[in-house]
């Protein structure tokens, strides 16, 4: 045997995508932290959080049965950032009283175990919030249906998995090793990284704290722009994952025979295997005994595998080299050319019964005028932007010998209809006469006519039928035989007839291709009682986005409600959920010059940078909080010192969750088409949320509280 297809070849290669971002990842925190810690010691404190939060939820998958898939990893991938959050909150603060800069400056000496404890009780309560928050994001994912469903449900629950074991890490492992590791003290040293941006930001923070409107104006202008952008965002459902493999469908006419199919595939194999970026091409003809996919055999599907793109010479990328090979299979007449990719085309065909990305269904009951409108809107949606392989699926040209009884004729002779069809079925189909028993085996008799009497209409109607009266009457005197050109089938949505345009989207977002195509459908001129329906990847995405619209919001209800049982306030609550919009700034205005679609990964994207940007202003408030409970300095004071002393956290919480995600964006290899989208908006959103966070949340903690001293 000779495998010639194997999908783990693509599963290791897109495994081996997202375990190579991760260790990049790693790679990269490390990096940060050690800039900003500027302590070995503090820096594996930290980094602990990492393999066995990751460790943890690998094992709970594993008992649990899931499988470590592109959606799974991926998930760690996108989460590897944020597993340190709490982390580094815990170890900074711990920083702050074990070297003796904490708040409370006339404390009595304490025990470093002591020190420590109080350390992390100032902080495991926005830790923990700042993490439910975070797994509360992620739930609308479990609400997502369908195709969406299986690919990022996977993700949602490694992602949870993780931050769970992170949660633990940072609220006791953490504490209990830095008595460990801190017994002896700890040196503080100043990053030299940390240093001038400490100085700047300071400088940046009080012209920000004495103009308070100003900044909420700007802040307000830059939201007001990011909106306008939003609709000019292309849309789709999902990018299309590289699988390595092109599946190229040959549709002969339905009349061809199977004979005539395996002449025409080598030759068609030939002129492929020209290219220099194919490996292989074979072709499978028919359907398989098991029936799981039944095709004509005027069905050429062609698996032509591909070497790896560094190879190409020919062409810069598949849809490029698809094109060569269509104008090169030009010289074929009459030959149907649909390409696309083996799992691809599955998941399509189970989408919507069609094996292309869009499906435009034409509803009505006369298929006569289904196949003349169909022809027309596939001229018509061929001249649209972006809409590739555009074609209308067979409606008719499939041969039947059709048998019509002549009712006056029949009853004139005394012969039923029955009798008639009776002649047909058995004379040319056959019928049963009995069974022979060869011991536990039995075998069938079936009888028909001769060959010589059934394998033309003229002999058909030679056949004799026998009359009331006795009389001799040749079938064709009392019935038409002829061959008529018919549907090769009847296809049926929701009891309606229908015939599908197919078409595949490229080098546009399907989202504009869909709008067109439903612009032009008034040009094709349907009759009364005749509709149109784009379904396949395009009804996916909607559904998708309906449920996101649902769910979202009550995500971040909850988030609010998270945040009133931290700080009682709703003051408060309002003011750390600005950091929403903040953060959704930075997120379009990404999507926009990266030229990105917005799809359901980026829109997962934009729900992951909720929790990111809440945590930040948890973070914040909290020390601001703090700092008025604790000391007697006046509003300004505490703003200002609060939220100085929470830079080095938020900056690396920032930075590690950005850095994480910046091997998914910069990779290349199978698979990061999907993650791609989710990692140009984190991190475009984390630049805007983190900077805007710093300066607009607390100059407006600020105005807020400008009359008053409680924090209520």
């Amino acid at each position: 045997f000779e495998v010639f297809y194997d999908q783990a070849d693509l599963v290791d290669k897109a495994v081996t995508t997202v375990v190579e971002a991760l260790l990049i990842a790693f790679g990269f925190i490390v990096i940060i932290l050690v800039l900003f810690l500027v302590n070995i010691r503090a820096t594996l404190l930290v980094l602990l959080s990492i393999p066995v939060s990751i460790g943890i939820a690998l094992l709970i998958m594993s008992y649990y049965g899931m499988s470590a898939n592109l959606m799974s990893l991926g998930g760690l991938a996108v989460a590897i950032g944020m597993l340190v959050d709490g982390s580094v909150v815990m170890v900074e603060n711990i920083f702050k009283h074990v070297s003796g800069q904490h708040v409370d400056d006339n404390a009595e000496p304490q025990s470093m175990a002591i020190k420590i404890m109080l350390a992390a009780k100032e902080v495991c309560s926005p830790i923990f919030f700042a993490t439910a928050i975070i797994i509360v994001v992620f739930m609308p994912l479990f609400a997502l249906e369908g195709v969406e469903g299986k690919l990022f449900q996977p993700m949602a629950i490694s992602i949870i998995l993780a931050m769970l074991a992170a949660l633990i890490v940072a609220l006791l492992a953490v504490p209990a090793l830095a008595v460990f590791l801190f017994k002896k003290g700890v040196v503080v040293r100043q990053s030299k990284v940390l240093s001038p941006i400490d100085t700047l930001y300071r400088r940046i923070l009080l012209f920000a704290l004495s103009r308070p409107k100003w900044l909420m104006l700007a802040a307000f202008m830059l939201f007001a722009s990011c909106m306008l952008l939003l609709p000019k965002l292309g849309t789709e459902f999902v990018p299309e994952l590289e699988e390595g493999t092109i599946n190229l469908r040959v549709t002969l006419a339905p009349t061809a025979s199977l004979a005539t199919s395996i002449d025409v595939a080598p030759k068609i194999e030939a002129m492929l295997l020209e290219f220099p970026e194919v490996e292989y091409a074979l072709s499978r003809i028919g359907a398989p005994e098991l029936g799981g996919d039944p095709e004509p055999v005027s069905n050429i599907e062609i698996y032509i595998g591909l070497k790896p793109v560094e190879q190409w010479t020919s062409a810069s990328d598949r849809y490029e080299l698809q094109r060569l090979m269509e104008q090169r299979l030009a010289i074929f007449p009459g030959l149907l050319l649909t390409f696309s990719q083996p799992i691809a085309t599955r998941v399509d065909e189970l989408l919507s019964g069609v094996k292309a990305q869009l499906a435009i269904k034409i509803f009505g009951p006369d298929l006569t005028i289904l196949s003349e409108k169909g022809q027309i809107l596939t001229d018509l949606v061929a001249k649209i932007p972006g809409a590739v392989d555009v074609s209308l699926e067979q409606v008719s040209g499939e041969a039947q010998l059709v048998v019509r009884p002549k009712r006056e004729v029949l009853a004139r002779y005394g012969i039923s209809v029955d009798e008639v069809m009776s002649l047909v079925t058995q004379g040319i189909g056959g019928a049963s006469a009995g069974q022979v028993i060869d011991g536990n085996a039995r075998y069938d008799i079936n009888l028909r006519l001769a060959q010589q009497y059934r394998s033309a209409p003229d002999a058909i109607e030679d056949l004799l039928i026998n009359g009331v009266n006795g009389a001799i009457i040749r079938l064709g005197d009392v019935a038409s035989v002829v061959i008529e050109m018919a549907p090769p089938n009847i296809r049926r949505d929701d009891v309606q007839r229908r015939v599908v345009v197919q078409a595949n989207v490229s080098g546009r977002d399907m989202g504009s291709v869909v709008k067109d195509i439903y612009a032009t459908v008034p040009q094709a001129g349907l009759p009364a009682g005749y509709t149109v329906v784009v379904g396949g990847q395009y009804e996916n995405q909607q559904r998708a986005q309906q449920k996101l619209m649902l769910v979202v919001p009550i995500s971040v209800g909850l988030i609010a409600l998270l945040l009133y049982f931290s700080f009682g306030s709703l003051k408060q609550v309002v003011l750390i959920m600005a950091n929403v919009p903040l953060a959704l700034i930075g997120g379009v205005i990404a999507l926009y010059i990266t030229g990105t679609y917005l799809s359901v990964p980026s829109s997962i994207g934009f729900i992951t940078l909720f929790g990111v940007a809440v945590l930040n202003g948890v973070v914040l408030v909290d020390s601001i909080n703090q700092r008025r409970q604790a000391s007697d300095e006046n509003l300004h004071d505490s703003v200002y010192k609060g939220t100085v002393g929470r830079l080095r956290p938020v900056l690396m919480t920032a930075l590690t969750s950005a850095l994480g995600l910046m091997p998914i964006l910069l990779s290349t290899g199978v698979g990061s088409e999907i993650q791609q989208p989710l990692a140009v908006v984190i991190i475009g959103g984390l630049f805007s949320s983190t900077a805007l966070t710093l300066l607009v949340l607390p100059t407006v903690y600020q105005w807020l509280y400008s009359d008053k001293r409680s924090s209520t």
